[in-house]
């Protein structure tokens, strides 16, 4: 029974679906992709793949040695635009002194099952490149679909895929294989614009407004953790994400409103605490916790680097 108090957003993603987050181990592979050049064949590539599957893209992010995509359509759709996309990868890959790469990739596949859900696996995807590179601007990497929603200053430019000869698709899939590309599809500068073939429209039905996307990406620190360990990857959080939660685990668990105000035992379970919660290295909790970081590799040895 549908609820009169139904969200636009609630009742956008109701009516729509499945949705799934797919996505490859980031541990698993050697580096994929070197150069912009690389990265570039990838965007053409995915947009190929996502032109000729009955699923829609919806956010996706192109790291080093992984990938992450978000899709809604059935299941089997899914897995079609991936089997498409590694092929052709693959293909390019072989040819290109890679050898066969591609194929150490082992595709996950995780169910979204409510708009909360949906919300952080989009959140998780954006945040992948700025949380592994200080010089990332979340909202206008390349490589991930962060600045199409809800962006007034968006360019739609570029020329339609049926306008180009066999020779320049030739030129811009690296293949001779690859003849043509769908018409929806719009190049400029040798790549696919993502806006040709990611629907971003569709995501923005999911926010009530752009400050609730923005703040769903850059604040939505809790809910990552569990996306990043059902990816197979570490989550990592900056300092300034972590210092207003442990400030808010020294109010709610301690009674206690700062640092300084803890003793050794309890900084020592406030330790343990955050490297449960959020997965942080030896040396950050050390700087954050203020203990020596001796005392926190006693605590986790595991995790202290090797002599």
């Amino acid at each position: 029974m549908v609820s009169y108090n139904e969200s636009p957003a609630e009742r956008a993603f109701r009516e729509g679906g499945p949705y799934y987050h797919l996505y490859t181990k980031a541990l698993e592979t050697e580096v994929f992709f070197e150069t912009n050049e690389d990265r570039k064949i990838a965007v053409n590539y995915l947009a190929i793949a996502i032109s000729v599957s009955n699923c829609k893209l919806l956010a996706y992010a192109i790291m080093t040695n992984h990938f992450h995509f978000i899709l809604e359509g059935r299941q089997e759709d899914v897995m079609d635009f991936y089997a498409r996309f590694s092929a052709m990868m693959d293909n390019y890959f072989c040819h290109h002194g890679k050898g066969t790469i591609m194929r150490q990739a082992t595709p996950g596949l995780t169910a979204i099952n409510n708009l909360a859900q949906l919300r952080t696996e989009i959140a998780y995807v954006l945040r992948n490149p700025f949380v592994v590179m200080p010089d990332v601007n979340v909202f206008a990497y390349p490589w991930t679909s962060g600045f199409l929603y809800f962006n007034p200053l968006l360019e739609c430019k570029g020329v339609s895929a049926s306008a180009l000869s066999l020779r320049s698709i030739r030129t811009i899939t690296k293949s001779r294989v690859i003849k043509e590309m769908a018409p929806t599809i719009f190049i400029a500068d040798g790549v696919a614009q993502a806006w040709s073939f990611v629907d971003f429209k569709r995501v923005e039905q999911f926010y009530d407004n752009a400050r609730q996307y923005i703040f769903n990406v850059v604040r939505n620190v809790e809910s990552q953790v569990e996306t990043a360990i059902h990816c197979g990857e570490t989550p990592i959080f900056c300092d300034e994400e972590l210092i207003p939660k442990i400030y808010q685990i020294c109010r709610d668990r301690f009674k206690a409103g700062s640092l300084s105000s803890l003793d050794l035992s309890s900084k020592k379970q406030l330790a343990v605490i955050v490297k449960n919660t959020y997965h942080s290295s030896n040396k950050q909790i050390a700087r954050l916790v203020k203990l020596p970081i001796a005392d926190i590799n006693s605590l986790f040895p595991l995790a202290a680097p090797s002599k």
